[in-house]
Protein backbone atom coordinates (compact mmCIF):
# COMPACT_ATOMS: atom_id res chain seq x y z
CA UNK A 1 0.00 0.00 0.00
CA UNK A 2 1.35 3.32 -0.49
CA UNK A 3 -0.03 6.02 1.73
CA UNK A 4 -0.37 9.52 0.32
CA UNK A 5 0.47 12.77 2.72
CA UNK A 6 -2.12 14.89 0.80
CA UNK A 7 -4.86 14.47 -2.64
CA UNK A 8 -2.18 16.22 -4.39
CA UNK A 9 0.39 13.45 -4.25
CA UNK A 10 -2.29 11.13 -4.48
CA UNK A 11 -3.13 12.75 -7.89
CA UNK A 12 1.14 12.27 -8.67
CA UNK A 13 0.64 8.81 -8.24
CA UNK A 14 -2.49 8.44 -10.16
CA UNK A 15 -0.29 9.73 -13.28
CA UNK A 16 2.14 7.26 -12.60
CA UNK A 17 -0.89 4.87 -12.79
CA UNK A 18 0.35 3.94 -9.07
CA UNK A 19 -2.83 3.34 -6.52
CA UNK A 20 -2.70 5.39 -3.11
CA UNK A 21 -5.00 5.97 0.00
CA UNK A 22 -4.41 9.44 1.40
CA UNK A 23 -3.91 9.33 5.04
CA UNK A 24 -3.30 13.03 6.33
CA UNK A 25 -0.34 13.90 9.18
CA UNK A 26 -1.82 13.16 12.73
CA UNK A 27 -0.85 15.21 15.73
CA UNK A 28 -1.13 15.01 18.95
CA UNK A 29 -2.87 18.03 19.97
CA UNK A 30 -2.25 17.96 23.77
CA UNK A 31 1.62 19.11 22.63
CA UNK A 32 -0.03 22.40 21.10
CA UNK A 33 0.25 24.02 24.95
CA UNK A 34 -2.09 26.68 25.27
CA UNK A 35 -0.24 30.24 25.33
CA UNK A 36 -2.14 33.13 26.94
CA UNK A 37 -1.58 36.53 25.43
CA UNK A 38 0.86 35.89 22.66
CA UNK A 39 3.12 38.22 21.19
CA UNK A 40 3.22 38.44 17.29
CA UNK A 41 5.51 40.73 16.18
CA UNK A 42 8.47 38.76 13.84
CA UNK A 43 7.96 36.47 11.22
CA UNK A 44 9.51 33.09 12.03
CA UNK A 45 11.38 30.23 9.94
CA UNK A 46 11.88 27.15 11.05
CA UNK A 47 14.14 24.04 9.51
CA UNK A 48 17.63 23.47 8.59
CA UNK A 49 19.78 26.70 7.14
CA UNK A 50 20.69 24.82 3.56
CA UNK A 51 20.50 25.56 -0.05
CA UNK A 52 17.26 22.71 -0.46
CA UNK A 53 16.05 24.64 1.84
CA UNK A 54 15.48 28.00 0.09
CA UNK A 55 17.70 30.05 2.88
CA UNK A 56 19.32 32.20 -0.04
CA UNK A 57 15.54 33.03 -0.96
CA UNK A 58 15.05 33.59 3.02
CA UNK A 59 17.60 36.24 2.73
CA UNK A 60 16.61 38.01 -0.08
CA UNK A 61 13.52 38.32 1.65
CA UNK A 62 14.83 40.09 4.89
CA UNK A 63 17.16 42.31 3.24
CA UNK A 64 14.26 43.50 1.03
CA UNK A 65 11.84 43.90 4.05
CA UNK A 66 13.89 46.29 6.72
CA UNK A 67 10.71 47.22 8.57
CA UNK A 68 9.79 43.68 9.38
CA UNK A 69 11.57 41.55 12.55
CA UNK A 70 12.14 37.80 12.00
CA UNK A 71 13.67 35.21 13.83
CA UNK A 72 15.11 31.78 12.66
CA UNK A 73 15.54 28.12 14.19
CA UNK A 74 17.91 26.08 12.86
CA UNK A 75 21.57 24.87 12.15
CA UNK A 76 23.39 24.96 8.83
CA UNK A 77 24.23 21.94 7.29
CA UNK A 78 25.69 22.60 3.93
CA UNK A 79 28.21 25.22 2.66
CA UNK A 80 25.37 27.78 1.46
CA UNK A 81 24.11 27.28 4.86
CA UNK A 82 26.99 28.73 6.67
CA UNK A 83 27.78 31.18 4.15
CA UNK A 84 24.11 33.07 4.78
CA UNK A 85 24.04 32.31 8.67
CA UNK A 86 27.00 34.43 8.44
CA UNK A 87 25.37 36.86 6.57
CA UNK A 88 22.12 37.18 8.49
CA UNK A 89 24.21 37.60 11.48
CA UNK A 90 24.82 41.20 9.92
CA UNK A 91 21.04 42.09 9.44
CA UNK A 92 19.75 43.96 12.70
CA UNK A 93 16.13 43.05 11.87
CA UNK A 94 16.89 39.18 12.57
CA UNK A 95 17.23 36.92 15.71
CA UNK A 96 18.92 33.75 15.27
CA UNK A 97 18.11 31.11 17.48
CA UNK A 98 20.06 28.17 16.82
CA UNK A 99 18.61 24.63 17.69
CA UNK A 100 15.56 24.91 20.17
CA UNK A 101 13.83 21.66 21.35
CA UNK A 102 10.97 20.87 20.06
CA UNK A 103 8.76 22.58 22.89
CA UNK A 104 10.49 25.39 22.66
CA UNK A 105 10.48 25.60 19.08
CA UNK A 106 6.49 25.18 19.03
CA UNK A 107 6.20 28.01 21.63
CA UNK A 108 8.42 30.55 19.73
CA UNK A 109 6.09 29.73 16.92
CA UNK A 110 2.78 30.49 18.73
CA UNK A 111 4.07 33.89 19.69
CA UNK A 112 5.06 34.62 16.00
CA UNK A 113 3.26 36.99 13.18
CA UNK A 114 3.04 34.04 10.59
CA UNK A 115 5.49 31.58 9.61
CA UNK A 116 7.96 31.50 6.35
CA UNK A 117 8.70 28.83 4.30
CA UNK A 118 10.96 29.01 1.35
CA UNK A 119 11.49 25.20 0.96
CA UNK A 120 12.33 24.03 -2.77
CA UNK A 121 10.68 20.55 -1.70
CA UNK A 122 8.49 19.33 0.85
CA UNK A 123 5.52 16.69 1.33
CA UNK A 124 3.27 17.92 4.10
CA UNK A 125 5.45 19.55 6.41
CA UNK A 126 4.50 19.17 10.13
CA UNK A 127 5.69 22.50 10.95
CA UNK A 128 2.83 23.83 8.70
CA UNK A 129 0.16 22.15 10.82
CA UNK A 130 1.72 22.87 14.46
CA UNK A 131 1.52 26.50 13.25
CA UNK A 132 -2.27 26.42 11.81
CA UNK A 133 -2.73 24.91 15.09
CA UNK A 134 -2.43 28.04 16.46
CA UNK A 135 -3.48 30.46 14.35
CA UNK A 136 -0.62 31.21 12.47
CA UNK A 137 -0.46 31.61 8.49
CA UNK A 138 1.89 30.09 6.48
CA UNK A 139 4.01 31.97 3.72
CA UNK A 140 5.24 29.30 1.32
CA UNK A 141 7.41 30.66 -1.79
CA UNK A 142 7.77 26.88 -3.85
CA UNK A 143 5.05 24.37 -1.24
CA UNK A 144 1.68 24.12 -1.06
CA UNK A 145 1.04 20.76 -0.31
CA UNK A 146 -2.07 19.58 -2.41
CA UNK A 147 -3.38 23.53 -3.04
CA UNK A 148 -4.34 23.35 0.61
CA UNK A 149 -2.84 27.01 1.48
CA UNK A 150 -5.18 28.57 -1.31
CA UNK A 151 -8.17 26.12 -0.86
CA UNK A 152 -8.72 26.35 3.05
CA UNK A 153 -7.43 29.86 3.27
CA UNK A 154 -4.04 29.25 6.39
CA UNK A 155 -1.80 32.14 4.47
CA UNK A 156 -0.28 32.81 0.80
CA UNK A 157 1.56 30.53 -1.32
CA UNK A 158 3.79 32.92 -3.92
CA UNK A 159 3.85 29.95 -6.32
CA UNK A 160 7.78 30.84 -6.61
CA UNK A 161 7.17 34.44 -7.40
CA UNK A 162 9.61 36.11 -4.71
CA UNK A 163 8.35 39.67 -5.44
CA UNK A 164 4.92 38.73 -4.72
CA UNK A 165 5.63 37.16 -1.51
CA UNK A 166 7.48 40.25 -0.39
CA UNK A 167 4.63 42.49 -1.31
CA UNK A 168 2.52 39.96 1.03
CA UNK A 169 4.64 39.93 4.42
CA UNK A 170 5.01 43.85 4.15
CA UNK A 171 1.12 44.61 4.11
CA UNK A 172 0.37 41.35 6.56
CA UNK A 173 -2.47 41.80 8.98
CA UNK A 174 -3.45 38.77 11.03
CA UNK A 175 -7.34 39.23 10.62
CA UNK A 176 -9.27 37.18 13.52
CA UNK A 177 -11.11 35.15 11.01
CA UNK A 178 -7.86 33.38 10.05
CA UNK A 179 -6.75 32.73 13.19
CA UNK A 180 -9.67 30.74 13.66
CA UNK A 181 -10.35 29.43 9.99
CA UNK A 182 -6.84 27.12 10.70
CA UNK A 183 -7.28 25.84 14.05
CA UNK A 184 -10.92 24.91 12.74
CA UNK A 185 -8.76 23.38 10.07
CA UNK A 186 -6.14 21.48 12.54
CA UNK A 187 -8.90 20.03 14.65
CA UNK A 188 -10.53 18.48 11.83
CA UNK A 189 -8.05 17.41 9.16
CA UNK A 190 -5.03 16.84 11.63
CA UNK A 191 -5.88 16.08 15.22
CA UNK A 192 -4.68 12.89 16.22
CA UNK A 193 -8.58 11.78 17.68
CA UNK A 194 -10.58 8.59 18.29
CA UNK A 195 -12.13 8.98 14.58
CA UNK A 196 -8.67 9.25 13.18
CA UNK A 197 -7.59 5.89 14.75
CA UNK A 198 -10.73 4.42 13.50
CA UNK A 199 -9.94 5.62 10.12
CA UNK A 200 -6.31 4.39 9.91
CA UNK A 201 -7.71 1.46 11.23
CA UNK A 202 -10.31 0.95 8.89
CA UNK A 203 -7.00 1.46 6.25
CA UNK A 204 -5.08 -1.35 7.33
CA UNK A 205 -7.68 -3.88 8.02
CA UNK A 206 -9.15 -3.29 4.29
CA UNK A 207 -5.56 -3.96 3.13
CA UNK A 208 -5.36 -7.22 5.21
CA UNK A 209 -8.85 -8.44 3.72
CA UNK A 210 -7.33 -7.92 0.27
CA UNK A 211 -4.17 -9.84 1.35
CA UNK A 212 -6.11 -12.37 2.53
CA UNK A 213 -8.14 -12.84 -0.65
CA UNK A 214 -5.51 -13.50 -2.96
Amino acid sequence: MILSQHEGQKLEFEKKKIKSVVNPNLIDMTLIPNVINPVREEFIYVGSIKKRKGIAEFYELVTRSPNLKFKVIGQPSDKTGFLYLDMLKSCSNVKLLGRLSHSDTILEIANSKAIISTSKVEGFPNIFIESWAYGISVFSLYVNPGNIIEREKLGYFANGNIDNLTEKLNSFDTPAEVDLNAKRYVIVTHALNEKKIADIDTIFKGLIQIVKSN
